[in-house]
């Protein structure tokens, strides 16, 4: 299992990788404050805020409730339990230089972003000794739009990939003699519960299942048990603390056919193409029908690589909620098997490595036109031409957005109540409250925090276009509250601004980002102010 290869060259003395760690940073950095958080940063991003001044995560500022599960996410002491606090005090660090900026607020989860592309360089320097495909591996992550999508948001998403690599890093070192390695094993695993434990979860079984099958004999089972021991030193009181049986409704069994396609489509649209999974996949035929891995250490990596996404997809195929983000922190690794692929192409044909590197590096091409043509590519409805979703050159959309901006949805809303409401009053929001919430010094209801009380009467009210269900199915409480308790058309004046209401803003899942705005004809953003006569009522 160890394959370290001394190597002379010092990372910060590599002309070549200094140079994609600056394209990186420019590309991670530049504008990544210019939108506003949308509604998952910000959900973050206020529980941040409570952090700032009480120390520690409470749900209220005694204004706002931070919540998005229906007040499922906390108990009466009013502690966030819902969900692992890493992410939560990265944000508070960064707020501490500026609690009011969103450069601030997304700040320490770009550079950790940045950070992945520097240690997935490493990782290959140091445990393979091969220059090629580290320079390789860190371009290929640095292009992937997808990836610098996620590494610009507020949310943990970039840390998962850090925290995977330091995994990587110490199962390919010598781990059942040395310390170091053992113990990057473990604070990984450790840190990988606290990023978010659906990670945790979905990597510990393939990992211990792929190792076994192809490093069998240089298992050791006690250290092992101690690698354990010491994750279980960070895991086990976030079990108590993060109340993990409260979630265990959530799932349904119903939903994992569809799930495992869906999270294998993701990860054909956007990070290994389909022709190339199919080559890897005669080429390894031999170990799947029994007969051992291959012997190059390189090439075993990057199976072991292979088997751990495809078993990470089947576990998270039994949670319903299914997102593209949690399987982010793979990245790193599929850019570490691109490069290798072009490498290993590079050996039989140069042209054709050439190809395949410039069609993976900067174009979809390979990923969507045989999905295309197989009549089995995944497109919302929603989606436009200019998206990840359809054949495009995903770097030149990205470029398009850091150097031309976007009309995020968000930002008139802001801009809106900042200019009109008064202090003291009370915004009820469809969806967005919890961007509101952040953006804004007014008190905001309405979204998922739960039911809303018969006797509310809102100052503002903020209707948008999506009609929005929970997960029972049901009507978000401030639909039903508006129908059935509010008279809009008595007590409140219609206004409508001159902006497209769009369904989420600066939403990271290739599937919703928008890169240049659509033309018209889209419905337009509508605020009810309460009339004062409704006020004397």
């Amino acid at each position: 299992m160890h394959t370290h290869t001394p190597t002379p060259l010092r990372p910060w003395r590599d002309p070549v990788f200094l140079a994609i760690l600056a394209l990186g940073a420019f590309l991670i950095f530049k504008g990544l404050g210019d939108r506003p958080l949308w509604q998952d940063e910000a959900e973050t991003a206020n529980l941040a805020r409570n952090v700032l001044t009480t120390g520690i995560p409470l749900v209220t500022d005694g204004v706002n409730i931070v919540s998005q599960e229906e007040r499922r996410e906390f108990d009466t002491d009013m502690i966030w339990r819902w969900s692992p606090w890493m992410q939560i005090y990265m944000s508070a660090a960064g707020q501490l230089i500026d609690p009011a900026s969103t450069f601030w607020a997304r700040f320490f989860f770009a550079l950790t972003g940045l950070a992945c592309i520097a240690g997935t360089y490493l990782l290959i320097l140091r445990r393979f000794g091969d220059l090629a495909w580290a320079r390789l591996s860190a371009a290929l992550l640095t292009c992937s739009v997808p990836f610098l999508l996620f590494a610009r948001q507020g949310r943990y998403y970039s840390a998962g990939g850090l925290i995977m690599l330091m995994i990587f890093w110490g199962f390919l070192g010598d781990w059942k003699h040395r310390a170091k390695p053992m113990l990057a094993i473990g604070l990984g695993l450790g840190l990988l519960f606290h990023a978010n434990y659906l990670l945790l979860l979905s990597l510990a079984p393939p990992m211990l299942l792929a190792a076994l099958t192809l490093y069998r004999r240089q298992f050791a089972w006690t250290r092992m048990a101690l690698v354990v021991a010491y994750s279980c030193v960070l895991i086990v009181p976030g079990i108590f603390l993060y109340r993990l049986g409260r979630q265990s409704t959530l799932f349904n069994v119903m939903l994992i056919p569809e799930n495992v396609m869906l999270y294998f489509s993701d990860w054909v649209m956007f990070m290994v193409p389909l022709p190339l999974l199919a080559a890897l996949a005669w080429r390894w035929k031999g170990y799947f029908a029994g007969r051992g891995g291959p012997s190059d250490p390189k090439e075993r990596f990057c199976l072991f690589m292979v088997l751990l996404m495809i078993g990470s997809f089947v576990i998270l195929a039994l949670f319903p909620q299914r997102f593209h983000r949690y399987i982010v922190h793979f990245y790193p690794a599929c850019a570490i098997l691109l490069a290798w692929a072009g490498l290993a192409l590079w050996r039989f044909s140069k042209p054709s490595a050439v190809l395949f590197l410039v069609l993976v590096g900067l174009t979809n091409w390979l990923n969507l036109i045989p999905m295309e043509r197989l009549k089995i590519v995944n497109r919302p409805w929603q989606n436009d031409l200019r998206m990840l979703t359809s054949v495009n050159i995903p770097l030149k959309l990205h470029l398009t957005e850091l150097f031309c901006g976007y009309p995020d949805v968000n930002q008139p809303l802001i801009d809106f109540f900042k200019a009109n409401a008064k202090p003291g009053q009370t915004i009820l929001a469809e969806y967005g409250d919890m961007v509101l919430q952040f953006h804004t010094p007014f008190r905001v209801i309405g979204g998922l925090q739960g039911p809303i009380p018969d006797t509310e009467k809102p100052d503002w009210v903020s209707m948008r276009r999506d009609v929005r269900v929970n997960r029972d199915g049901f009507l978000f409480a401030p639909r039903e509250f508006i129908t059935t308790k509010l008279d809009l058309a008595r007590d409140y004046e219609r206004i409508e601004l001159p902006n497209p209401d769009e369904t989420f803003g600066n939403r990271a899942d290739p599937y919703f980002h928008y890169f240049v705005p659509a033309g018209p004809p889209q419905s337009a953003l509508v605020i009810y102010k309460r009339k004062e006569s409704a006020r004397a009522q």
